[in-house]
């Protein structure tokens, strides 16, 4: 090759990479990409399409069900990471054989259907079982991470944290920062609506009053104080899809969850939201089909926009959602901003 040629072809090729370099969004140091990590329900008929429009956003899926391997496949084909959702109780992990058994049940879960990781979703367990629980977290974490594999792990902000920070807790905060790669805070259950009238979920650790099933104040306390226990890389600020509605009915008040952002049993016309301030969240009073009063506290865009100026804010650069079925368009549209996207 003549050398005099040679020489022009490596300077185009520089000129090309520089101009090229110089037409892409250039990331700011220290500057974490925003990435999407909700929960998604598998079932019958559930496919890769569903996930496809917000595909660019997302981090990781955390999928309870049993998802095809194509499911799978395809998220790896768009760089989305795929835990597997599980939970359990005191009784299923409380001798080490059983903590070995099942924690093999999960690398052998991960290795035969490709999962990347397993997202513990064990709540609402005694707190006197904290040293048992530890020894289980130590184990998965090991045994996952031997096998190529990650560990995330679901924590709330219940009042027992809320009244004294030093609660003790079935997790302990700071094993948690030592075994796992992700930790989902689920900024919801604020107040947990189907407790209210419903004598079989009293046992929960949940607020039982009436409210939102997240407040802007609530969820700022919730990520300061696992801000302060768990690195920041580390957490995925998880946003309710779902409202908590109430019959006001007396005697017979009664709550309940709905996976919309307005009331779905609506006598009449729906009257315009009420837009509550310091919860920063909107609130509708409707006659319902039931004959019934009742309150809705919605989860929508306008919430979700304030919950997400809120990660800014924090400088956390995961968020999630509880699911990723009952996400509305608009509030879709908040995240897209929110990431840059």
């Amino acid at each position: 090759m003549n050398p005099l040629f040679f020489a022009r072809l490596v300077v185009c090729s520089l000129a090309c990479v520089v101009v090229a370099g110089a037409c892409r969004p250039q990331k700011v140091a220290g500057e974490e990409e925003k990435t999407l990590h909700p929960w998604f329900i598998y079932r019958e008929g559930s496919s890769f399409k569903e996930i496809e429009p917000q595909k660019e956003l997302i981090g990781t899926l955390s999928v309870f069900g049993e998802p095809s391997e194509d499911f799978i496949a395809q998220c790896h084909r768009h760089g989305i990471e795929v835990y597997r959702a599980v939970s359990g109780n005191e009784q299923t992990i409380d001798t080490p054989e059983e903590q070995e058994a099942v924690v093999d049940g999960y690398v052998k879960q991960c290795e035969t259907k490709g999962y990347d990781g397993i997202d513990l979703d064990f709540e609402h367990l005694d707190a006197d079982f904290q040293s048992v629980y530890s020894d289980f977290l130590r184990l998965a974490s090991r045994k996952l991470h031997q096998a190529g594999k990650k560990l995330s792990h679901c924590v709330g902000f219940y009042p027992a944290l809320y009244e004294d920070e030093q609660a003790k807790t079935f997790y302990h905060p700071e094993v948690l920062a030592q075994t796992c790669d992700l930790v989902r805070v689920m900024c919801y259950d604020m107040y947990f609506a189907p407790a209210i009238g419903d004598e079989l979920l009293r046992h929960r650790d949940d607020c039982m009053g009436i409210g939102p099933t997240a407040s802007y104040p609530w969820v700022k306390d919730a990520m300061e104080y696992w801000m302060a226990r768990i690195p920041s890389h580390k957490l995925v600020m998880a946003l309710p899809a779902y409202g908590n509605d109430y019959a006001l009915a007396g005697a017979s008040l009664k709550g309940r969850q709905i996976y919309a952002v307005l009331p779905d049993s609506v006598e009449g016309t729906l009257p315009p939201a009420i837009w509550n301030y310091y919860h920063k969240s909107n609130v509708y009073l409707y006659d319902g089909a039931d004959g019934y009063k009742h309150l809705f506290y919605a989860s929508d865009a306008r919430s979700t926009r304030e919950l997400l100026k809120l990660a800014l804010e924090l400088g956390i650069g995961r968020i999630g959602f509880w699911h990723y079925s009952s996400v509305s368009a608009d509030m879709w549209d908040e995240a897209r901003a929110w990431s840059g996207r």
